[in-house]
């Protein structure tokens, strides 16, 4: 059965559509890495000295104090930030390890203490506080 001269019409049309939708899927391609290629240098093609100003960090198991919270670790860096941890009572340290180091939510840190989800969020209030006046003591 040949194709009617409708329905021949439709598929050129819809031919030349898809064609000017590709092209311009190829143009905004092509416009994207020209943008790209210049405002992005190459690292290799870097000046040296703006290399040696990069900040280079490097850890060592020496500088991290591990603390376990109900069976996982939590590390923490930084010796006035693990001091005031360590001065704070066990289950006020760990709700705050879970939380911000281990990314527990206050439902799961909740399972774990066997305290609602509102008593987390008021011992992470809690904690916070005497951190900050353990850390404005030592200053």
């Amino acid at each position: 059965m040949k194709p009617t001269s409708f329905e021949n019409a439709i598929r050129l049309q819809f031919d030349t559509l898809m064609k000017k939708v590709i092209d311009g899927i190829i143009k905004n391609y092509e416009k994207e890495l020209d943008r790209r290629s210049n405002r992005e240098i190459p690292f290799c093609e870097l000046p040296k000295i703006v290399v040696n100003s990069f900040p280079v960090f490097d850890d060592y198991e020496l500088d991290v104090t591990i603390f376990d919270v109900y069976g996982m670790e939590a590390r923490v860096s930084g010796n006035e930030l693990c001091k005031a941890l360590q001065q704070l009572p066990e289950r006020k340290r760990n709700n705050l390890l879970m939380f911000y180091f281990l990314d527990m939510s206050d439902t799961e840190i909740a399972e774990l203490q066997h305290i609602s989800r509102a008593g987390v969020f008021k011992n992470r209030q809690v904690a916070l506080h005497n951190m900050k006046k353990i850390l404005q003591e030592e200053k």
